[in-house]
């Protein structure tokens, strides 16, 4: 099995200095930024954690996700034009998943109403998430326990899945994460709120800007923003 931690693709191993060729610069970024996009091209998945669990206790949850992990994941995306590149982006992405889903169940139970921030399936197979390792999805969510919201997440399948955690959740509120195009919405918000009545609906998510939304539902803006939206209807 392999370490996620070595530098080899497909068994042949890589200088993390030669992938340095394969992104653009990041010029005068600030030292952590320089430091965690080092971690992402050696593959290090010990210093990503203690880089961001770090920055997490220094500058609060939101600012570590916006000024440390989006730069690099932006840096990254632009220099993914390689098998070797590609394969460091895929595991900073996992290691980054990992520790947002550590945050989010280690933090205590909020108080409040209780929010379901429900990760919306595509009705069309072809429908390609703009963020398919659902990093943005996973940082509310940690946003979310973090400040102490009483937050129940799903990422269901399919819509049967969908609804059937909505009546087991019992939310007072439902965020609805668009990863993607593709969903139905009309047919999806009336099978919601069969299952739950008096449900307070939010929406976010890439695939939120190309749904025709009901004025009676609230899109979020970025992190802070969505933060504060979703603890104000709790």
């Amino acid at each position: 099995m392999k370490n996620l931690g070595d530098n080899s693709v497909n068994g042949t191993e890589t200088d993390p200095s030669n992938l340095l060729s394969s992104f653009s610069g990041l010029g005068g970024a600030e030292a952590s930024v320089r430091n965690l996009s080092g971690a992402l091209l050696a593959r290090d998945v010990v210093t990503i954690r203690r880089i961001v669990v770090r920055a997490v206790a220094e500058r609060g949850f939101s600012s570590m996700w916006t000024t440390l992990v989006v730069p690099v994941l932006e840096w990254a995306d632009e220099g993914r034009n390689s098998e070797a590149a590609a394969a460091s982006v895929r595991v900073f992405a996992e290691c980054v998943a990992g520790i947002l889903s550590t945050m989010t169940l280690d933090a205590p139970i909020g108080g409040g109403g209780r929010v379901l921030l429900v990760h919306v399936p595509a009705d069309l197979s072809d429908s390609v998430p703009a963020d398919p390792y659902s990093l943005e999805f996973r940082a509310l969510g940690a946003a979310l326990a973090t400040a102490a919201v009483d937050t129940r997440i799903a990422l269901p399948l399919c819509r049967s899945a969908l609804l059937a955690a909505v009546t087991n959740a019992e939310p007072d509120a439902i965020v609805l994460w668009f990863p993607a195009a593709g969903c139905d919405l009309p047919s999806l918000l009336r099978a919601i709120r069969r299952r739950r009545t008096g449900l307070t609906m939010l929406a976010g998510g890439p695939g939120c800007r190309t749904q025709s939304l009901p004025r009676s539902i609230a899109v979020l803006g970025t992190l802070d923003e969505a933060v504060d939206a979703v603890t104000a209807v709790t």
